[in-house]
């Protein structure tokens, strides 16, 4: 929703303003006078659409992941075998975060924060033995270990075992050490697949 064509509405220029600052400087550095500022509205029209801070950045990592829903899911078939679901949605969050680095310095940044781990927590420790997958990644994850295809190891184990050399490749993309084509990509994701498969 815009208000105009072009400019994004109050809530959405605040959460971008967020992004950008927290990937900029991190959570500590980017007090909510300067988010507003730098969303062009009042510090005022911010405590509007948001209680407080940390309600902001919980509600930036939702809006972080509902933008990239689409170009995660890009080319993804359910009906596909387990490997190929798996490969293609490893391959298009590896895409997609080596595209936008801001998105990757904010979701890198919340993840290993006390947002990120006690959202974590509450969802593995404090919930129902089999907690609802909450992307397509999980919820292929949680099938191919019921088929017994990948091993039997808790879904943080497997989410590890996925996404820390993705993310670490990432950085050294982003740092300049590795220049990414498709043979390292393929390379690296069945890696992840090697380390997850029976």
């Amino acid at each position: 929703m815009s208000t105009a064509p072009g400019k994004p509405d109050k809530r959405t220029a605040i959460l971008q303003a967020a992004l950008d600052l927290v990937a900029e400087n991190g959570f500590h550095g980017a007090p909510t006078a300067q988010i507003a500022e730098r969303a062009g509205v009042g510090v005022g029209s911010l405590y509007r659409y948001f209680k407080d801070k940390d309600e902001l950045i919980r509600a930036l990592f939702v809006y972080v992941g509902e933008c990239s829903n689409q170009a995660v899911l890009r080319g993804y078939d359910p009906n596909a075998p387990i490997r190929e679901q798996y490969l293609r949605l490893c391959g298009n969050v590896l895409n997609h975060l080596v595209e936008n680095p801001t998105l990757f310095r904010f979701i890198e940044q919340y993840l290993n924060s006390p947002y990120g781990l006690a959202e974590r927590r509450e969802k593995l420790l404090d919930s129902k033995p089999a907690p609802k997958p909450e992307n397509p990644l999980e919820e292929v994850l949680q099938r191919a270990r019921a088929q017994q295809i990948i091993k039997d190891l808790p879904l943080p184990a497997l989410c590890a075992l996925t996404f820390g050399p993705i993310f670490f490749l990432i950085r050294d993309i982003h740092a300049g050490l590795i220049q990414l084509d498709k043979e390292i990509t393929r390379q690296a994701l069945e890696a992840c697949w090697d380390a997850v498969r029976r």
